[in-house]
């Protein structure tokens, strides 16, 4: 008979210092105050470079990569990819859950697709590494003091919040359903039961209420931005030290045209004609 794996779960130790990293950097960004949001998108680029593109809806949310390519010793920036595929609150999610192994891990990982779940699909417990890096993730982007300020601007009792409540403010600090499920009960909102009841319903259950409220929807972008290669190549061919053919091979990369960031192509040469050159040859 096989032993059975005990779930690991975060001590009360650990969270408390999770709280005091979520805190500091908090401080840190100057963000106190503030719903994070898709802001975390800038803030990740502080420290990261940071790929963004379509790696399936089933691929991994987001990979965090700390090495430089030729030695151990660790890059001047770490490289983050987000997956595009995927809707705009779960790359929220992802971005601020890398933020943490960039600023406090420092190690490589790849987020699974079923990261906010407590086991992956093979029903593999997630590991301590990966339980910190949410937990800062939501207590990064969901503040406890602006979460209860936000309930009591919105009318939303502690121990009386519906689903729509639930998405309402999920729509708010853009992360998933079930992250917010997840948050209201650590801050004693929702009881363990509301926990357990609201976290049972599947996606295409969730996805159906969204429906039933005026509430954007977290649309799947499925954007290629590769850092600030754009960038860097239009300045290049402005100072004229790229073709206009390497400009579109390089805008290429990130499905843009140089029309898309307002560049026109040249007009070419062309030769005159013998009419023309009889009257050049006459002045």
């Amino acid at each position: 008979m096989s032993e059975t794996k005990q779930a690991v779960q975060l001590s009360d130790e650990e969270i408390a210092e999770i709280q005091r990293q979520a805190s500091a950097k908090l401080g840190e960004c100057k963000k106190t105050q503030d719903v994070i949001g898709t802001q975390i998108f800038l803030i990740l680029s502080l420290y990261a470079r940071v790929l963004y593109y379509p790696l399936g809806k089933a691929g991994p949310w987001g990979i965090t990569y700390m090495w430089g390519m030729y030695s151990a010793a660790p890059a001047e920036k770490a490289f983050v990819a987000i997956n595009t595929s995927i809707p705009v609150d779960a790359q929220v999610f992802a971005a601020a859950h890398e933020l943490y192994h960039v600023w406090y891990d420092k190690k490589a990982e790849a987020i699974p697709s079923s990261i906010l779940d407590e086991a992956d699909e093979r029903g593999v417990q997630l590991d301590i590494s990966e339980l910190k890096a949410n937990r800062f993730a939501v207590e990064f982007l969901v503040d406890e003091d602006l979460l209860r300020r936000e309930m009591r601007l919105y009318s939303i009792a502690p121990h009386k919040i519906t689903i729509k409540d639930i998405l309402r403010l999920a729509t708010l600090f853009t992360v998933p359903y079930r992250t917010m499920v997840k948050r209201l009960h650590e801050t004693g909102t929702i009881s363990q039961y509301e926990r357990g009841q609201y976290l049972s319903k599947d996606e295409s259950s969730i996805e159906q209420l969204r429906k039933r409220y005026p509430f954007a929807i977290p649309e799947t972008d499925n954007r290629i931005v590769l850092d600030n290669l754009v960038e860097l190549a239009a300045a290049a061919y402005e100072k004229k030290k790229i073709s206009y053919e390497k400009l579109e091979y390089l805008l290429s990369m990130s499905n843009l045209e140089p029309g898309d960031v307002g560049i026109t192509e040249p007009e070419s040469f062309a030769p005159p004609n013998d009419d023309k050159l009889d009257e050049i040859m006459d002045e």
